[in-house]
């Protein structure tokens, strides 16, 4: 299981929400290439970049600050946040992610989402935000018709093969991922699955690594200093730090 940290833009600064409440707010560095960098020597395999801005205006606000990662570390980027059209994902692949995540827009034109996975394919992955088994659209603020199975299955059919899942009433909480979802999911379809939220210590990154989720991306435990980046891949891969 592939480990990645998160890195969470706002106002061009690096931060960590709780919940995705945008008045929960913590500010952790106001370098973020100096994070990359720092996450990318500590042997971050891909890095996750969320454009908060981006996220919560409706449009990419942070693609300056995603070239500039892009030029200063070796490691493949994930980008979401703000992207709700073909000219966004477009944006987001020259500023140099190698991988755009779609949310809102999966979930309020699936049929622009298939359009786009028709294009793109493995460029894109899909966010499943999950709270009370609704899907979270525009910034976590809003909840859309679809359950999260839901909108897998019709995006599985139409040929997404990558789900980023979080429970955002644990996302910066710390406390521990929502393996009930994730197993749910795995069950359902066939695509490679990313965890995402609650993560807070070695032993939640041992046991999503004995399920079949592909990777775990990891926020607030990292700044928080609750286990360092060589732990958690050394913790999910058997090895040594």
């Amino acid at each position: 299981m592939i480990v990645i940290p998160a890195i969470d833009l706002r106002h061009q600064r690096v931060v960590r929400l709780c919940q995705g409440e945008a008045e929960a707010i913590t500010t952790f560095s106001t370098d973020p290439v100096g994070i990359a960098q720092l996450w990318a020597k500590a042997g971050a395999a891909w890095l996750h970049i969320v454009d908060l801005d981006g996220a919560f205006s409706g449009s990419p606000q942070q693609l300056e600050i995603v070239a500039r990662i892009a030029s200063a570390v070796d490691v493949p980027l994930q980008l979401g946040g703000g992207i709700r059209c073909e000219a966004d994902v477009r944006a987001a692949l020259d500023a140099g992610a190698s991988r755009v995540i779609i949310g809102s827009v999966a979930a309020t034109n699936p049929n622009l989402a298939k359009r786009l996975l028709a294009s793109y394919g493995r460029q894109l992955a899909i966010a499943i935000d999950s709270k009370d088994n609704a899907v979270r659209i525009s910034g976590w603020t809003e909840a859309s018709s679809w359950t999260p199975l839901q909108l897998m299955d019709q995006l599985a059919k139409a040929g997404a093969d990558r789900f980023i899942i979080t429970d955002v009433s644990r996302d910066g909480m710390l406390s521990g991922p929502n393996l009930e979802l994730l197993e749910e999911a795995a069950e359902s379809i066939d695509g490679s699955l990313i965890a995402s939220g609650g993560i807070e210590s070695l032993d939640d990154l041992r046991t999503l690594a004995s399920t079949s989720v592909e990777a775990a991306i990891v926020g607030m435990a990292l700044y928080q200093q609750r286990f360092s980046l060589c732990e958690a891949i050394a913790a999910t891969r058997s090895v040594s730090c």
